[in-house]
Formats: C-alpha cells, structure tokens, sequence
C-alpha cells in the first residue's frame, strides 16, 4: 500500500528525465522505494493504533499526511541515487537537497511515532493535557477546586518538615 506516485516523487527532482531508454533509476525503482518508505508508515500508523482501510476517502487529511510523508521519503532515496550518479562536482541543476528531504522524513516519523498526529487519526485519542498552561498545577490529576485536606498527595503546599 504506497500513499503516492511515481510522478509525485520525481516532481522534486525537475531534470530527471523519465520514460527515456536506459532511465536511471528505473519507474521500477522509484516504485520500490515508494514501497519501502510506505510499510515504514504503515508499521508507524498501525503501531499507533490508526485505521488504514479506506483512509483516503474517509480521513483525506490524514491520507495527505501519510502521502506527503510517503512522498518526502521515496525522493530522499531518489535524490540520493542522482547525486551519487552526477559525482561531487556535478552542479544540482536546481534540484531538491536528499539530505534535506531525509532530515524531514525522519522527523515526521519521530512526530507519528510520538503520537504528534493521533488527533488527525483518531478524533477521540487522548493528548496532552494543556490545563496547566491555562492555570492548573502541575501534575495535577484531580479537580482544583477539591478542597487541600481530601487530597493525596505525599507533599502538600504549606506543609513544613
């Protein structure tokens, strides 16, 4: 299961030339690594709990997600052969950095796997809670408004030792 095309992928690299005799890397290549970057995603995904069936059609945002990762990472790997096929001194013709694409690869991996994306997925997940930064107190895990001698607490504000 890829989440983008061919066309997609070599679309960052605008001097690579497909559908010529001889084109180097190969559809077919470009395809596999299409392929290899998806089940790194999909792994992710199920791993954190997020339906794949039919995701395109009844969570495009989340499909565009998995898409632009999917796409991101097959042009790292695209970008890399092509440079190592031009040499050292070749000039980039204007093309997209690999090093750059894979940096942001990983780093939308690092977020999926966080669980950075688990509200785009599942709309009733539990994130971070930000009532502390609207006024709570750390930790906090009950109601504020329960009185100080009903709680539990090892430390309490106030208690001298």
């Amino acid at each position: 299961m890829s989440f983008t095309t061919i066309d997609a992928v070599a679309a960052h690299y605008p001097g690579f030339q497909r559908g010529v005799p001889d084109q180097n890397p190969s559809d077919a290549q470009i395809q596999a690594w299409i392929e290899s970057q998806s089940a790194r995603l999909a792994a992710l995904a199920v791993g954190r709990g997020y339906g794949l069936d039919g995701l395109a059609t009844s969570n495009p945002q989340a499909y565009a997600l998995l898409s632009l990762a999917n796409e991101v990472g097959a042009a790292a790997d695209l970008g890399e052969a092509l440079f190592s096929l031009l040499g050292p001194e070749a000039s980039p013709q204007g093309w997209a950095n690999p090093n750059a694409l894979r940096r942001s690869y990983e780093n939308m991996l690092a977020e999926l796997g966080r669980g950075t994306y688990d509200k785009l997925f599942i709309p009733g997940a539990r994130t971070g809670d930000v009532y502390p930064a609207l006024g709570g107190v750390a930790g906090q895990e009950s109601d504020v408004d329960d009185s100080a001698d009903e709680s539990t607490a090892a430390f309490k504000k106030g208690d001298v030792f």
